[in-house]
């Protein structure tokens, strides 16, 4: 009898084959695995397989008894993004999404120091074992495919990726590109599809801002369309768009200058405002000047605030519309002015009734009766409280004093300008003068001189 052991050429199976059995001649397990001592293979080996072929002998069919163990290979390297609860969860599992899962048709807004996304490096593996008993290698995973863009950096570990700016998080999963922009761009309308935005940057809308709907930028704002009875409000930049329409609901509200075709029953609230053709039932305040650029420019209907020029080609209509124009005073100051005064005097009288009251106090001591220790500590809040409160009166009266004065200084260096026509109907307001004009001027400038409006020729082009 002959017993032969081969393998793979991988070495990852060992087969066994008898062949030449004599009659008579009986098979045993010690025979078989004496030819496996002698071929060295010694892992996983198949002792029932060797049994049974024993038991049930064939001749020159090769029988597998024994496999080695496969390698696990590594895995790669993945990128895992840290999504914030109050975006949207993408996965079931949880606030995490992997790379190849990022939905780029998401906007995800990031702030400044936020972690994006954690690194995993890619694992080793586990080594396998062929049936010699020698390690066979795993491949390790390939690394994580990640490029970083613009306002973003890894952490000091070189673990996760760490927003630099505030602004729009962008993913391209296919080039592993990870950036975060300043610059929000909307394709159509703002309406239920986009929801309301909201973003640390610049913002561009390729449609209109559609009914009830609030844009909110920190940089400026772009809108190619209309605002249609919507908010639109930059906190720090400038506000550009075609035309509003409010429906006496709409809010338009800059730090800086607003720029637009037309406006219709809408407030606006920036620094400037510069418009091309008209603005209608309008509620304005500006810190500096209303100014129509355009061709028959006009101002009809409405309440217009400036703190030194309104200025458009007509000033109110030829039917008479109530247009409300005033000069010469921040509105903003003139709020804070009010507001002040009115803290002013409900302070003095609250002074008054703590000084009755420390009076009271000052005359049980002097008179010698004994208060308890409730009564003590009332008299000594009191006290307290009237020294905090005449220090905040002294302050108010102060930033009253100031006010004052920058109203009065600015009341001296603003105007009014129709380039073409005032109209009668149009109520001009400057610090504490009224205008109003009986016929229509054309070509008129109205300046403050000596507590009056004073009307002089227009004399531009």
């Amino acid at each position: 009898m002959n017993i032969s052991v081969t393998t793979s050429p991988d070495k990852m199976e060992a087969y066994i084959k008898i062949s030449n059995i004599l009659p008579g001649e009986e098979i045993t397990l010690e025979k078989l695995m004496e030819a496996i001592r002698d071929a060295k293979v010694v892992h996983n080996i198949d002792i029932s397989a060797l049994k049974h072929l024993c038991e049930n002998p064939v001749e020159d069919v090769p029988v597998l008894f024994a496999k080695g163990d496969e390698p696990k290979n590594g895995e790669d390297g993945r990128i895992v993004f840290e999504v914030l609860q109050q975006n949207p969860s993408f996965t079931p599992s949880g606030n995490r999404v992997d790379f190849r899962e990022f939905p780029v048709q998401k906007r995800i807004i990031v702030k400044k120091g936020q972690k994006i996304a954690t690194i995993y490096p890619p694992t080793e593996g586990i080594p396998g074992k062929n049936v010699y008993g020698e390690p066979v290698p795993a491949k390790p995973g390939n690394e994580a495919k990640v490029s970083l863009g613009k306002n973003v950096a890894l952490s000091e570990d070189g673990l996760h990726v760490i927003a630099t700016s505030d602004g729009i998080l962008k993913v391209d999963p296919e080039k592993g590109l990870i950036e975060v922009s300043e610059y929000l761009e909307i394709e159509g309308n703002v309406d239920y599809v986009t929801g309301n935005i909201e973003f640390p940057g610049t913002v561009l809308i390729k449609g209109d801002v559609k009914p009830g709907f609030i844009v909110r930028a920190k940089g400026d704002i772009e809108i190619q369309g209309v605002a249609e009875a919507s908010t639109v409000i930059s906190l720090e930049g400038s506000i550009k768009l075609t035309g509003a329409k409010g429906k006496d609901k709409g809010l338009i509200k800059a730090r800086k200058d607003v720029r637009l075709k037309y406006a219709e029953s809408v407030t606006i609230e920036c620094e400037n405002l510069c418009f091309e053709s008209n603005l209608l039932n309008c509620t304005v305040r500006v810190t500096n000047s209303i100014i129509g650029q355009g061709r028959n420019s006009a101002i009809i209907g409405g309440e217009y605030v400036a703190t030194s020029r309104i200025e458009a080609d007509e000033l109110g209509s030829d039917f008479g519309v109530n247009t409300y124009l005033e000069v010469g005073v921040n509105p903003y100051l003139r709020e804070e002015l009010k507001l002040i005064n009115t803290q002013i005097e409900v302070d003095k009288t609250s002074l008054q009734k703590l000084i009755n009251i420390v009076k009271q106090y000052k005359e049980l001591k002097e008179r010698g009766v004994k208060l308890s220790p409730d009564k003590e500590e009332q008299f000594s809040k009191a006290t307290r409280t009237l020294i905090n409160l005449r220090e905040q009166l002294e302050k108010n009266i102060q930033r009253k004093q100031e006010l004052e004065k920058k109203i009065n200084e600015i009341k001296y260096q603003c105007e009014i300008i129709a380039r073409k026509v005032l109209y009668p109907g149009v109520e001009v307001h400057m610090h504490d003068a009224k205008y109003t004009a009986d016929i229509p001027l054309p070509k008129v400038v109205l300046r403050y001189e000596d507590g009056k409006i004073v009307a002089g020729g227009y004399s531009g082009t």
